[in-house]
């Protein structure tokens, strides 16, 4: 029986060996999710309505990895509860899960140590951070880092990277690398950070030394790495060593004395990506919903515990059970719907993912949206790419502005337009300097509405080094970085008002409106001519008036020229709709107090020469639809013209334009009723020009 025993131990050790092995860690180390991980780690933080950490781990368990170990740092106890009452800890799961619990980590070099220390690693590993969504067919990849091992033991890590161009959706510009590599060998030769830097320096002995040098800039890092195991004990031998870019630097410059080396695997046609902040967390999101990450999409059901099934319909629609669409709501596309949620009536969606047991109401507008469990919002909202936490409450009336984020149980509303990028928590912000005498929370903030609760939060702004920049408002999403002397409202002019030249020519198409569905248009009017009305009645400020008008032109995809255009045609409209049995000789004497009024509402979209073109171009037009404007066009020119806000040599440059040729009769008509205003102004330059 003896020889027996030794077969049998040396093959349970040989099983022992072969047991594959990753290392996810489930902290970021930096604040990019401002208030929302404060109360939640971001690793358990809904992607599409299933916890982030879960997509990585269904990733792992497909590619065949037996033996997980996660290291939890912020919140480690929701992240271990989680785990232990995931699927991962059913009998039938094919991969055990093992928390690995570590409040002292400030780094993904600590982690490493901390899992060096405990001598959990016996083999190569993946090594992942517990914000990756992929389908990569990782374990073809280890088998080739395996054969290189074999030929090569100097090769400490196959780093994972894919094909993407610069600009591309999910490639993230925090983690942008410049890499030098060999064409034949893979070997990572050159590893630098771009950090948006216009210049960068690259050892010159790179190229002498080297026949086959590959510079890449196409390359996005997927955060997967296969490490063997003496790569936790050199973290370990290297406390300088707090990232993974660390490392691979440390290596590269002591390859000649260690002769350690590292190499590069391309992927082109497999997804990655990984949430590292709002803006990846939007672009992940859209393409979890646009299957690009198949088979971990929606409808698959291939995380959750309960069995509740997910529809999928036309245009990427997805209707959890027990969901409430009432009459005359929307969903256009792109659209995820948790169970036990209400839509209200002629509600629309779009690019949205709504959470469980979410209650929202009628006439409300949802573009770019991630509602979370629980959330609230009543009737005649707008919602434009946020993210509003589980509990949230968003009174009737109110417009959530691009790149906000309001964090758990905070309470927003009514009537009120929130600024953009704003970030809200329902607490006051805390830091280590506040004494420890607790004052007394207050229940409604009037700043954020009268029934409001919700406080501001103020982040760092920077790269992971947290170096504060006070002078800069960092937009997590992505969109554009403003320093403090700027206008939000800027972010919707061209980028090229002020040096446009009054004669370079506008084309007849920049006239027509452009490549906008006519149903978004005509809402897009009628929601602007209610702002005006209700800003009158309730005496709202230019500022929240031009914040909801940019609200809504994301919210339908209108273009800056067809806003010009509508701003105008809005202005003058309102008047006339609300006065009954107008004379013709009485326009005008209507008209003047609105447009006094709206003066600053009017300069503000209208300042520039090609703005000032779209102006006259909307009092064309609806001088065309309307009579009492046609019989006063001469006049309303006249008075914009007297305010300073059209410039004559851009009335010259419209009275001369071209008609198009299907409406040169009415473009005749025009042209003739103002000839004297024309006229008047050629005399009137003549003698400038004498004197």
């Amino acid at each position: 029986m003896a020889p027996k025993t030794k077969t049998s131990q040396r093959g349970e050790d040989l099983k022992q060996e072969d047991v594959l092995q990753a290392v996810v860690i489930a902290d970021s180390f930096n604040i990019r999710f401002g208030p929302l991980t404060q109360k939640k780690p971001r690793a358990l933080l809904p992607l599409v309505n299933v916890p982030v950490i879960d997509y990585t781990l269904n990733f792992l368990a497909a590619a065949g990895i037996q033996e997980v170990f996660v290291v939890c740092c912020h919140l480690a106890d929701q992240i271990r509860t989680h785990l232990k009452n995931s699927k991962w800890s059913e009998a039938s799961s094919t991969m055990t899960v093992t928390p690995v619990l570590s409040d002292g980590c400030l780094s993904v070099g600590d982690a490493l140590r901390e899992i060096d220390s405990k001598a959990l690693i016996r083999s190569d590993f993946i090594l992942i951070t517990g914000d990756v969504v992929s389908n990569i067919a990782v374990q073809d990849i280890m088998a080739i880092h395996k054969k290189r091992r074999e030929k090569d033991k100097s090769s400490l890590m196959t780093m994972i990277y894919k094909k993407a161009p610069i600009g591309h959706s999910t490639r993230c510009p925090e983690d942008d690398v410049v890499l030098a590599v060999s064409t034949q060998s893979e070997q990572v030769l050159h590893y630098q950070k771009t950090r948006q830097e216009k210049r960068l320096d690259m050892p010159v002995e790179i190229l002498l030394d080297n026949t086959d040098v590959e510079i890449r800039y196409d390359l996005m890092d997927c955060q997967i790495s296969i490490c063997t195991p003496l790569v936790p004990q050199l973290y370990t031998d290297n406390f300088d060593y707090q990232t993974r870019e660390d490392f691979v630097k440390g290596i590269l410059i002591n390859e000649e004395i260690l002769g350690n080396t590292i190499h590069l695997h391309v992927v082109k046609d497999e997804y990655a990506a990984r949430v590292s902040n709002l803006q990846m967390y939007d672009a992940v999101s859209k393409d979890i919903i646009r299957r690009w990450t198949f088979p971990m999409v929606p409808d698959q059901n291939f995380i959750s515990t309960d069995k509740q099934r997910i529809s999928y319909g036309r245009h990427n629609i997805y209707l959890s059970e027990n969901v409430s669409l009432e009459r005359g709501c929307v969903l256009e596309e792109n659209v995820v719907i948790g169970s036990n949620t209400v839509v209200g009536s002629n509600t629309f969606i779009i690019d949205s993912v709504i959470g469980k047991n979410c209650i929202i109401g009628e006439n409300v507008k949802i573009k770019g949206g991630y509602l979370w469990d629980g959330v609230k919002v009543e009737d005649h909202c707008m919602i434009d790419t946020a993210v509003l936490a589980s509990g949230v409450i968003v009174y009737k009336n109110t417009t959530v502005n691009t790149g906000s984020v309001l964090a758990w149980d905070v309470k927003v509303g009514p009537d009120i337009v929130l600024p953009q990028l704003v970030l809200l928590m329902s607490e006051p912000q805390k830091d280590e300097f506040d004494s420890d005498t607790e004052e007394p929370i207050p229940e409604v903030t009037p700043i954020f509405g009268s029934k409001s609760k919700a406080f501001e939060y103020r982040a760092s702004c920077g790269s992971d080094d947290d170096e504060e920049d006070d002078g800069l408002i960092q937009d997590t999403w992505g969109l554009k970085i403003l320093s403090d002397d700027e206008d939000y409202d800027d972010i919707y002019t061209t980028d090229s008002d002020d040096d446009l030249d009054v004669d370079d020519g506008v084309d007849e198409a920049d006239i027509e409106l452009g490549d906008v569905d006519e149903h978004d248009v005509v809402m897009f009017y009628s929601e602007l001519i209610d702002t005006l009305k209700r800003a009158k009645e309730e005496n709202i400020g230019k500022d929240n008036v031009i914040l909801e008008i940019n609200s809504l032109k994301h919210a339908y995809n209108i273009c800056i020229n067809d806003v010009h255009r509508m701003v105008v045609k809005a202005v003058i409209d309102l008047p006339l709709l609300i006065s009954k049995d107008i004379e013709a000789t009485q326009v005008i004497n209507i008209l003047k107090p609105q447009l006094a009024a709206q003066k600053p509402l009017l300069l503000n979209y209208i300042k520039s020469p090609e703005a000032q073109l779209d102006c006259l171009n909307a009092l064309e037009g609806f001088s065309e639809e309307n009579k009492l404007v046609k019989s006063a066009l001469i006049k309303i020119i006249h008075y914009f013209y007297n305010e300073d806000m059209l410039d004559e040599q851009v009335i010259f440059k419209w009275y001369k334009k071209e008609p198009h040729p299907d409406n040169i009769t009415s473009h005749t008509a025009v042209r003739k009723q103002v000839a004297p205003f024309i006229k008047w102004l050629q005399d009137a330059e003549e003698e400038s020009s004498d004197d």
